[in-house]
């Protein structure tokens, strides 16, 4: 087989190659459309390059010739897709722009028309048979053909370098990936350089076989590792653009990456900090915040513009083998939100507050709405409730109950004598006197007027009369002082017990005031004691 056969081979088993990336990564576009745009437009020029030179080795010296002067489109279009891959890599949020892509695309119509109209002006190759399209073999160059070599080369270095600089600056996540692009692009460079100066000779371009091989290789590096998936422009649009710092540390304590809301912290945290932050030492940044601890926990830290919150969370990372690679470390600024949570917080304490001051206020209307606003015991509608609950309890136990009804002797006497305010007196004088001799457990309350009733669980007959006439010899003896004047009142009073004088409040009220209006009428400071239910009932008029 003859040496110009198997380079031919050779060339188009490096389209195949560069086909099958294209398709690839076109058929990842989903994951990152600008990367598969570029990747794709870059391994279809290398393509359009390889079979150029694949027709370029061809027997018949027209096919040839034409190989020769189609590589031009390959070449640029290669040559364009790979600054704008640098340009994807070290502005991970950059867009082809309209004006951009106008550029990129004079030299690469240029140098085609120039190619393709070679024979009229001789200005890309030169030389016998060039006009003819013959004998390429011998052509020489024309100052077209090293205007555009010197602008691809140019345009190669310029690439390169912004995949260089996006290497430098990368995350370590990512930086293999670059490093596999920026080697991939250096050998067929160095490549071009010497085969453009003569150092192959003019039998076989290498150029594309080395980008070939080298693509194989590094398209198995990046789909093993799924770096396409892992764009930088997703970094960019999640990581940094988000407001939450994000900081990755590594095992030495120095930064290897910082979003652009960490790195305005940390220059906030210490206004000296280098223009470089990436391998500078946290310590000296950070101070102790550089934990890796997995655990949330809250920092505060002192900025110019006062203090802040911070909800810091750091994440240890490793791999596969376990290895140390550092620290990830989420920082969330939460000054507001605390704020805000600590002023819910006041707000909360007061209202609970305020809803206990209620229910002290409704608790006293209702303690309020139960008592004898003069003498502050109970009033006859709690009597009523109350003493229906020790009815029941005495019916259940078996258990026996007296209640005393006391009246005031001659009260109208001391209202026309006094005034009612002395008699006023005179009655919240006697409920406290009622109030300090009444057992525990005893139900004390104004009936009504001058009257006052005592019911006395558990207590018989005897002990309700006991308790009755030990009541009126107090008021007997004492006194009530009002203005400097000392009123003098009795009592009188009648007792009845559950369940010889009754078995409701009704009953036991009547048997007490009749004994009570026996008492009266038996000449007043007295008690009686009925014994029997009463024959016919009369109100608690006198």
């Amino acid at each position: 087989m003859a040496l110009h056969d198997l380079a031919a081979i050779a060339y188009l088993a490096a389209a195949v190659v560069f086909a099958c990336v294209a398709v690839v990564a076109w058929r990842r576009e989903a994951h990152n459309p600008t990367m598969a745009a570029v990747v794709t437009m870059v391994m279809a020029g290398g393509c359009w390059w390889s079979v150029a030179d694949a027709a370029s080795t061809s027997a018949d010296q027209t096919v040839a010739a034409i190989g020769t002067l189609v590589v031009f489109p390959g070449v640029s279009v290669m040559v364009a897709g790979f600054v704008r891959l640098g340009l994807c890599l070290a502005r991970p949020q950059w867009m082809p722009g309209k004006w951009l892509m106008g550029v990129l695309l004079v030299e690469p119509v240029g140098i085609t028309l120039a190619a393709l109209t070679n024979p009229w002006h001789l200005l890309v190759y030169r030389g016998p048979g060039a006009a003819a399209l013959t004998g390429s073999a011998g052509w020489a160059y024309g100052p077209l053909f090293w205007a555009d070599t010197w602008y691809s080369f140019l345009a190669a270095a310029l690439g390169g370098g912004l995949v260089g600089w996006a290497w430098w600056s990368a995350s370590f996540a990512i930086r293999g990936q670059r490093l596999a692009v920026l080697l991939a692009a250096a050998v067929p460079v160095a490549a071009a350089v010497v085969y453009r100066t003569g150092g192959f000779g003019k039998i076989l371009d290498p150029i594309p076989l080395g980008i070939a091989a080298i693509e194989i290789i590094t398209t198995i590096w990046i789909l093993r590792r799924d770096q396409f998936a892992f764009s930088p422009v997703a970094r960019a649009l999640i990581v940094d653009q988000i407001g939450d710092a994000v900081v990755v540390i590594g095992p030495d304590g120095r930064f290897l990456d910082l979003n652009p809301a960490a790195a305005d912290l940390v220059r906030a945290m210490s206004p000296n900090a280098p223009a470089q932050l990436v391998g500078a030492p946290t310590q000296d940044l950070f101070g102790g915040t550089t934990t890796n601890d997995d655990h949330p926990t809250e920092v505060l830290v002192e900025l110019p513009g006062g203090r802040a919150e911070f909800h810091v969370h750091a994440s240890a990372l490793s791999d596969r083998h376990r290895g140390d690679l550092g620290t990830v470390l989420v920082a969330r600024d939460v000054t507001e939100a605390n704020a805000v949570g600590r002023r819910l917080a006041a707000a909360h304490t007061e209202l609970v507050q305020q809803v206990r001051t209620i229910e002290a206020l409704r608790a006293d209307l209702v303690e309020l709405a139960d008592k004898d606003p003069l003498t502050g015991l109970h009033n006859r509608r709690h009597l009523a409730e109350r003493f229906a609950a020790m009815l029941a309890a005495a019916e259940v136990a078996g258990g026996v109950l007296a209640v005393a009804l006391f009246d005031v002797d001659e009260f109208k006497s001391v209202n026309d004598s006094f005034g009612h305010l002395a008699g006023d007196a005179v009655l919240r004088a006697l409920a406290q006197r009622i109030q300090a001799l009444a057992p525990t457990g005893a139900l004390v309350a104004r009936w009504g007027g001058e009257e006052f009733f005592v019911a006395l669980p558990g207590a018989d007959a005897a002990t309700g009369l006991a308790f009755a006439e030990k009541m009126r010899g107090r008021c007997a003896q004492g006194s009530t002082l009002v203005d400097g004047r000392e009123i003098r009142c009795t009592v009188s009073g009648g007792v009845a017990a559950y369940p010889t004088a009754g078995t409701t409040m009704d009953e036991l009220f009547h048997a007490a005031d009749h004994a009570m209006y026996e008492a009266k009428n038996a000449g007043r400071n007295l008690v009686r004691l009925r014994l029997g239910e009463v024959p016919a009932q009369r109100g608690p008029g006198r």
